[in-house]
Parts: C-alpha cells; structure tokens; sequence
C-alpha cells in the first residue's frame, strides 16, 4: 500500500520562505546620506539631561518608582510622543524620504513644546529614529526615498516638561495598491505588534520581569520563520530616556534585574524587535545603526506603560492602536 506523505501548513511555509527571492532594498550605512542642515530647537525648550546612563551607571530606588506627579508628567510626555507619531504615518508613503519624515516629527516637537529626544544623544544626529528593511535599531534618517513594500520602523522619544516618552511603531509602505502587497512583510509586522501585546498583557504587580521575556519567548516560537533579536532591550524610563530595570524579550535566568517584581508605579517600555532571519545583529560602519547580519527584515512596536494597582495602564495608547489582543494558539497564524 502506497501510503500518502503529510506535510503541515507550517512545515510548507517555512519551506516557501526559505526559496521566496528576496524583493527588498537592502539598506547600508553608507548608501544614502542625510543633508547637513541641522535641526534647531528653541532655547525656550527645556533639553533633556543625557550624562548619566541610569541602565549601566548608578541610580536612586527612588527613581524606579513613580509618584503621582511623576507619573502625570510622564503621561503629558506620552501623549505628545503618540499624537507625533500618529500624525506623522499619514506622510509615510512611497517616495517619502526618511529625512522628511524626521523633519515633520522635528517640527512637530517643537510646537508641542518637545524636545526631540534622540537628537545628540550619544551623537545621533536626528530628531527621530527610522530603520528601514533589514536596519533593525537606531536607523538615521536620509535622503532614501521609500519605495513599496519597504518596512519602516519609525521610534519617537520625546522629552517634556522634564519627562520622557517613548513609542514606535512598524508601517508597510504603500503605493495605493499599484503594487502587490508583499506578505512576508504584512506577516512579520503583524506578529511583531502581536508579540509586544502578548508581552504587555502579563505585566501587573507582584509578577517577575523575567515573565515579559517568557511571553516574547513563547509567541514567536509559533511564528514560521520569524526570530527575536535579542540585542533589543526595553527600559525604564521618567525623567531619564534609560533608567531601571532593563528588559529582556528573552528569558534569562542569570539576569538579576529579571527577577526584579513588578509594583505599582513603576513605569517602562516594552519594545521587541522581530526579524525574519537568525536574530543575529550587528553595528554597522558608523557606529550608530545596528543592521541584521544577514540582511533580514525587521519590525518593532513598542509602549511605554505604567504598573497599576490591578494591571498595566498603556500611557502610549492612540487612536490607530488597540489594547493587547490575547489570542487562542489556533489563531496566531495568518
């Protein structure tokens, strides 16, 4: 009897991927360049004080734990960070260049009485961070018009009123329909957003840090072809960009900071970064850009959230996105 070999849909796929021709730019740190006109803040916009690396360097338990007044300052700082980004991805469209797209969230800063917070800081020369196909973090806006298809991680920080916020968010770029929609891409942006809501999803107080990085861990292990970066990590942050803990999309054991438990009031940005390759990362020639070693995709979303008393308040939350969708195994693939 001949019997009839089987082959799963996700053993297919994975198959499929692996011989689909790669269709997309890939994006090196010298190719395009950015123009050398500076972006100018007002002296009458308080600047962020970036001396001291609270993730590395020294800290005060007091900063880990926020206050109410703090925690206002900080919610004040996330809504300007969301309306900026939010009004920022109606421009973002085919032959849109990176560089006008910072120079809109630059302007958009400034009438919200913001600093923009990447600008100089560890001499990032821009307003806001763009990373295009296979840059996965830190990518410096240029002259690159966008092209259809291309997969945009757009990351706005923002410093207000002596306060940080901190969102992204990853865009599949169109060109009104004329040109097919590349499914790879949709599928990896997709589970990116999915993956950072699953994460979101178990914060709440008196739960180890350690469960963000076991959630990451145990989505995208049902995602076909798709890896974690494990160099992304998430912060705290309030009136420092980077404060404690530091957060892993991974489980650790040997990390202490992962042990570390949740409690009310503490406030931090959880941000995995997804790519369709092996996860493996590298800095690229300008010391700035980190790009995939072997030139896959990525996708990134990221909230800044706050430990309440029952749960979790998304302080990034806008009118394009949605609380975390909790979703049953036999959905997760689409």
């Amino acid at each position: 009897m001949i019997k009839k070999l089987l082959i799963s849909p996700i053993v297919t796929r994975t198959l499929f991927r692996k011989n689909t021709p790669r269709t997309y730019d890939i994006i090196t740190s010298s190719a395009y360049k950015t123009n050398n006109l500076p972006r100018v803040v007002p002296k009458e916009i308080p600047r962020p004080n970036n001396l001291y690396n609270l993730v590395s360097g020294p800290y005060r338990a007091s900063t880990i734990i926020k206050n109410q007044w703090q925690l206002e300052g900080i919610r004040a700082a996330c809504r300007r960070a969301r309306t900026i980004i939010d009004t920022v991805s109606e421009s973002v469209q085919v032959g849109v260049t990176t560089d006008a797209i910072d120079k809109l969230v630059h302007e958009l800063c400034i009438s919200l009485g913001c600093y923009p917070a990447p600008l100089h800081y560890e001499e990032f020369p821009r307003s806001c961070c763009t990373s295009v196909n296979n840059i996965a973090l830190h990518g410096i806006p240029d002259g690159r018009p966008l092209k259809a298809n291309d997969v945009l991680k757009l990351d706005v920080s923002v410093y207000y009123n002596g306060f940080f916020g901190d969102v992204s968010e990853t865009y599949l770029v169109s060109d009104n329909e004329k040109t097919s929609v590349d499914n790879d891409a949709l599928y990896l942006i997709t589970h990116a957003r999915r993956c950072r809501d699953r994460a979101i999803a178990v914060c709440r107080p008196g739960v180890e840090f350690s469960v963000i990085g076991r959630a990451c861990e145990e989505y995208i292990k049902q995602c076909t072809g798709l890896k974690l970066v494990k160099n992304a990590c998430g912060h705290g942050l309030g009136e420092q960009l980077h404060e404690p803990p530091q957060i892993l999309h991974y489980y650790d054991p040997s990390e202490k900071q992962m042990q570390w438990t949740m409690q009310e009031g503490m406030v931090f940005a959880i941000e995995p970064v997804i790519t369709e390759g092996n996860g493996r990362v590298k800095m690229c020639d300008d010391d700035i850009q980190v790009c995939t070693v072997d030139n896959s995709r990525c996708a990134q979303f990221e909230h800044t959230i706050a430990i309440t008393s029952n749960g979790y308040e998304i302080l990034t939350e806008g009118k394009a996105d949605m609380r975390p969708n909790v979703l049953e195994k036999k959905a997760v693939f689409v």
